[in-house]
Order: C-alpha cells, then sequence, then structure tokens
C-alpha cells in the first residue's frame, strides 16, 4: 500500500478514476468499447505530439511549431502518394520522419547554438513551416478517394480489434520511456532542465542535448503527419493549427514543469488519456460542446496550480528531510 501511495503520478491516477466516475454516471454510453476505441483513435496523434513537447519542456524550452511541422509532413507526404501511388507506403513513413527531423534540428540549431530563446525562435518556425505547408500545397485539399487503402492502413487497419495507429502509439511510449529512463543520453535531457549550469560542469554539452530534444520533437511530429492523414483519409495546409497547445496542456496535465527538470512518460500518457475523456465527455453533454475549449481551458489552469502546489510541497518536503539530517 505505502509503494501504491508513494508513486509519483499516484494524484494523476486517482483524478483520472473521478473523471471517468463522472463521465460514466452523466454519459454511460461512452463506456462502450466502440466508443472508447474511437475515443483512442481520434485523440492518438496527439500522444506523437505530448511525448515530443515533453522532451523540449524538461530542457526548460518549448516548441510551438510542432503542429505547423505536423501539416508541412502531411502535406508533403500526401501530395506526393496521391500522385505516386505505386510507390511502396513505407517511404512516406520514412519521408515524414525525415522532414519532421529537419525542421526539428532547424528549431535546435536555432536554439540551443544561436542561443534564441525557445519561445520566440519556434514562434518564428511556426509561421514558416505552415507557410511552406501552404505554398506546396497550392490551397488545395485531398480526400479519401485520392488517398490509397495502403496509406490509410498506417492508420486504420484492425490487430486484435484495435487499429494499428494505437499500436504505433503504444510503441513510441514504451521507446520514449525506456530512453528517458535508462538511457545516458535521457537523463542529461532531465540534468539540462534541473541546474544547466550543474549540467555544464559535470560536462554535459547544453547545445548538443537542447539540439538533440528538437530533433526528436520534429521528429515525432512529423510521424504524426502522415499519420493523421492516413487517419482521417484527408488533408491540406491548415492541419494541425493549434495542436501544439494542446500537446502542452496534455503534458501540463500529466504533471511536467513549465519551468523544466520534472514530467514522467507515465504521467504524460495519464494526461493524454484525462485530455481525451474530457474532449469526449463535453462532446456528448447536448449544449456543452460549445464551451469544450473554454472548458478545457479552465481545467489547464487548474492543473497548472496543482503543478505549482505540488512542486512547493516536494520542495518544503525535501527541505525538512534535509534538515532533519543535519
Amino acid at each position: 500500500m505505502k509503494k501504491v501511495f508513494g508513486y509519483r503520478n499516484i494524484g494523476l491516477i486517482f483524478g483520472l478514476i473521478g473523471l471517468l466516475a463522472l463521465a460514466g454516471i452523466i454519459t454511460p454510453s461512452m463506456f462502450s468499447l466502440n466508443t472508447i476505441i474511437s475515443m483512442l483513435r481520434n485523440n492518438a496523434v496527439y500522444v506523437f505530439l505530448a511525448m515530443g513537447m515533453m522532451v523540449v519542456l524538461v530542457t526548460g524550452g518549448i516548441d510551438l511549431s510542432v503542429g505547423s511541422i505536423l501539416a508541412l509532413s502531411g502535406v508533403v507526404c500526401t501530395s506526393l502518394m496521391s500522385s505516386h501511388m505505386e510507390i511502396p507506403n513505407i517511404v512516406w513513413v520514412i519521408l515524414s520522419l525525415v522532414i519532421g527531423i529537419v525542421c526539428g534540428a532547424f528549431n535546435g540549431f536555432v536554439v540551443g547554438y544561436l542561443k534564441v530563446v525557445p519561445m520566440i525562435a519556434t514562434l518564428g518556425t511556426m509561421y514558416i513551416y505552415r507557410g511552406f505547408a501552404f505554398l506546396l500545397s497550392g490551397g488545395n485539399w485531398w480526400f479519401p478517394h485520392q488517398i490509397s487503402e495502403g496509406y490509410q492502413a498506417w492508420a486504420g487497419r484492425q490487430i486484435l480489434g484495435i487499429p494499428s495507429i494505437l499500436w504505433i502509439a503504444a510503441i513510441v511510449f514504451l521507446t520514449a520511456y525506456w530512453y528517458l529512463s535508462y538511457r545516458t543520453t535521457g537523463r542529461r535531457i532531465y540534468a539540462i532542465g534541473t541546474n544547466v549550469e550543474s549540467a555544464k560542469v559535470a560536462g554535459i554539452k547544453e547545445a548538443r542535448i537542447r539540439f538533440l530534444a528538437f530533433v526528436i520533437c520534429g521528429a515525432l511530429a512529423g510521424i504524426s503527419g502522415m499519420l493523421y492523414t492516413a487517419n482521417y483519409a484527408m488533408c491540406t495546409y491548415t492541419i494541425g493549427d493549434g495542436y501544439e497547445l494542446q500537446a502542452i496542456a496534455i503534458c501540463i496535465l500529466g504533471g511536467v514543469s513549465i519551468t523544466g527538470g520534472r514530467g514522467t512518460v507515465d504521467g504524460v500518457f495519464i494526461g493524454w488519456l484525462m485530455m481525451s475523456v474530457i474532449t469526449q465527455f463535453i462532446s456528448l453533454l447536448p449544449g456543452l460542446s460549445v464551451w469544450q475549449k473554454a472548458l478545457q481551458g479552465a481545467i489547464i489552469i487548474a492543473a497548472v496550480f496543482l503543478n505549482i502546489a505540488m512542486t512547493r510541497s516536494s520542495e518544503k518536503r525535501f527541505l525538512k528531510e534535509r534538515g532533519a539530517l543535519l
């Protein structure tokens, strides 16, 4: 029992359980298997964006360009695929990753090596990448009849009754957990966000780690663009608009510190589940759908206050234990 209550994200677990209980009482239809799978599939893209955003936030940065990278990747992959359907579909997965990595590398270079403030740098690239998406699309739309079944299968193929996009999301979650928990580079990402000066003294290259964080974030945003277009079988240059804010909101709900140094992959996963339930719950309530953004905003503000309160409580407990030892 002590181990259970000592789990760092136990508060998030209780919050999710309470949310599910409330939703189940008011809208019992939410708990049908088809509704749950549909809910998770519709929100699956946010897993990739939130995982990438978490890596950047932990370093003390932020990436406002992920929605635009998603759009650029989706436009490039969909436009080329629609005119070259004979090309194996794995090519579009690789291409989306390359686009994301290139965009993330540019962000990382500007932030890590040119020392531009992350919010300013990525605000600029957000408009640049969205502009490229518009130029390459010509303002056109792509619809289901222009998107091959093989391409759509990357998101919609049923494996043991679960859409493939959710299996890919699970792989990303497990890989991120392993990388950040057990790899030296993953621990260095936390070190930069916790205390950059101490990290430098320990021999950690700040610019290199920040660069890597943005590359990871960009790669996940790139693959999300391809999977978005495969999932919804449509594309235009406006897709992903505002998704960066949703990704940040999920991270905050998941307990990621907006000042860096703190956050867990499992916490972000729980935050994603909470945001998915909130979105689905509001959409099922008549008259509340128009308040969806406002309610989500209120929940985010509440989560930020809770985040700050938990941080202060943790610091006080640490100082108290330290004082007892002295």
